[in-house]
């Protein structure tokens, strides 16, 4: 294999794999939760458990029915035998992306052996998106999961015929968890690619012997149950509301705002195992081959999987840079089958110019960090940011001595090992670093801490957000926030109560100043808080992160 031997290569991958697994359940309770996701699958389960029923999701105080059941339910088993907690959650948020490793190791496996497999695991675990995604977003990492082993059994059953019926029964099984998880798509894209895949290969034929009959049951017997529930409590709306508002809905109408163009997927596809881009770029040129030719079978199903997902969302009204990323184990396994190809064919200009490549992708990043939230940042310092520059900086320096010294498989190596640490750094200190700019916690104790000074029978105040969305506030406080977006209806409401807690920008507060003055409503700040907003286009201008601000009316203002 070049510079180092096969076996050699096998325990540096096994090593930096172990290293970076590891990594994915340390720490999980260092930050609060992350807003505008994560809330709801720490939340909507707690209620579940504390009141017992497991059928009709809530949130805030309010039907959540906009999602299946399964991922509270994952999350609630996780309660009931570790205890209610965040770090609880992302423990479960661990668990599934461990199986999406899996994944990427049997999709590699099946192309170019177990170093194949091994190293397309590697690829995976240590993209920092990946890294970010495993601590933070429930839906997304379980439903990739379920989506890929799908997938992956099916090219299982493919390849051990005498197992076939056992793996395609495990594949269907997958599918049927996936949509409880997340709707059709789970069951769409596995048949979509399938049904291409057998239209290409010339098998349609072979479809007869797919256990359609006994597999369509195991689908139904997974999703069918939970609806019937809610239909018979609830009737056509809930059903109605999902299928069609939640699926059909957001493919036909936008529901972000800005303009997403066709090309959004683009750099989603390139950054999402960076900085791995230059051989996902040359696996998926490679995968685009077999297209056309019979090279390799399951490479074409893999690409067919990406192809279907890009395109599919890229006509989508609805863009979100989550809805492609089941594609990522698959984007692995061909990047690492490009990369052992060349290695064992000796085309190691192949993997020095993508090294090189890499690294240079990890000195841009790194010197990005010291200047934008490093110690050369103006406004935005972010703790860990200079230690994670010169981690990137360093490694890339690395990387291109190894090349250029004509050992490009230990520059691979060198490329991930930067890349663990480098997470390491990312994970254990610059994230709970954010915890500094992150304003809800405080506020809750801010309100509680007030609260404590009642008399009895005097009436809790009312807690609102206004044009904010910060749904982790009603975890934290555990009671209902009410959500306002209106300025005449939340003057109207401040009205109503003799106290109450807003949390809104400084410029909405001057005008409920403004509105609620010629009514008497005496109003004040409370508290002042940096609201992290991590948006490379605000970062990038210099704009300052913005305030929030904790406001208080009436007997509020008087604690």
């Amino acid at each position: 294999m070049g510079d180092v031997g096969r076996a050699g290569v096998e325990r540096a991958v096994v090593a930096l794999l172990a290293a970076s697994v590891l990594l994915l359940f340390l720490g999980l309770g260092a930050n609060t939760i992350w807003d505008a996701n994560e809330a709801f699958y720490v939340d909507t389960p707690r209620h579940m458990v504390e009141t017992g029923d497991y059928v009709n999701p809530q949130f805030n105080g309010e039907p959540r029915m906009n999602k299946p059941v399964l991922s509270y339910w994952i999350v609630a088993g996780f309660y009931q035998v570790f205890g209610v907690s965040v770090g609880v959650e992302r423990l479960a948020i661990a668990v599934g992306a461990v199986g999406i490793l899996f994944a990427a190791f049997l999709f590699g496996r099946s192309l170019g052996g177990t170093t194949a497999g091994l190293l397309a695991a590697l690829i995976v675990a240590t993209a920092p998106r990946f890294v970010m995604f495993s601590r933070r977003i429930f839906i997304d990492i379980w439903v990739t999961m379920f989506m890929a082993l799908a997938l992956a059994c099916f090219v299982l059953a493919e390849q051990k015929p005498d197992q076939r019926r056992r793996y395609l029964w495990l594949m269907y099984a997958a599918i049927g968890l996936g949509v409880l998880t997340k709707g059709p798509v789970a069951l769409l894209f596995p048949a979509a690619t399938i049904g291409t895949w057998l239209l290409l290969e010339r098998r349609l034929s072979d479809l007869r012997r797919f256990h359609l009959v006994s597999g369509t049951l195991i689908v139904l017997a997974i999703v069918v149950p939970w609806w019937a529930v809610i239909y018979a409590q609830q009737g056509w709306e809930p059903l109605q509301a999902f299928w069609l508002g939640e699926n059909v809905g957001r493919y036909t109408e936008a529901m972000q705002p800005g303009e997403r163009d066709i090309f959004f997927y683009v750099p989603v596809v390139l950054g999402d195992l960076f900085p791995w881009t230059l051989f996902v770029v040359g696996g998926l040129v490679w995968g685009a081959t077999t297209l056309f030719n019979r090279e390799s079978p399951i490479a074409r199903l893999l690409m067919l999987w990406v192809v279907w997902h890009i395109g599919v969302f890229s006509l989508s009204q609805t863009k979100q840079d989550l809805y492609i990323f089941p594609i990522v184990p698959a984007l692995a396994a061909l990047a690492a089958c490009l990369i052992q190809h060349a290695i064992t064919h000796g085309r190691m200009r192949v993997i020095r110019a993508g090294a090189v490549m890499s690294a240079a992708l990890m000195a841009i990043v790194g010197g990005g960090l010291f200047w934008l939230l490093g110690s050369q940042a103006q406004i935005h310092q972010i703790a860990g940011a200079n230690l994670l520059g010169v981690v990137l900086c360093g490694g890339a320096v690395v990387v291109v001595g190894l090349g250029l010294a004509s050992r490009p498989v230990v520059a691979l190596t060198a490329i991930a090992a930067t890349l663990v640490v480098a997470n390491y750094v990312f994970a254990l200190v610059s994230l709970p670093a954010v915890e500094a700019f992150k304003p809800v916690l405080p506020m809750v104790q801010t309100i509680e801490a007030r609260a404590a000074g009642r008399s009895e029978g005097e009436p809790i105040p009312p807690v609102a957000h206004y044009r904010e969305v910060l749904p982790s506030m009603a975890f934290y406080l555990k009671r209902p926030i009410e959500d306002i977006f209106d300025m005449q209806t939340l003057v109207a409401r401040v009205h109503q109560v003799p106290a109450m807690y807003i949390m809104m920008r400084p410029n909405h507060y001057a005008e409920l100043q403004a509105r609620a003055f010629p009514l008497d409503i005496p109003t004040c700040i409370i508290s002042r808080h940096t609201l992290f907003e991590a948006k490379l286009k605000n970062v990038l201008s210099g704009e300052a992160w913005p305030q929030l601000l904790l406001v208080g009316t009436r007997a509020a203002c008087a604690r």
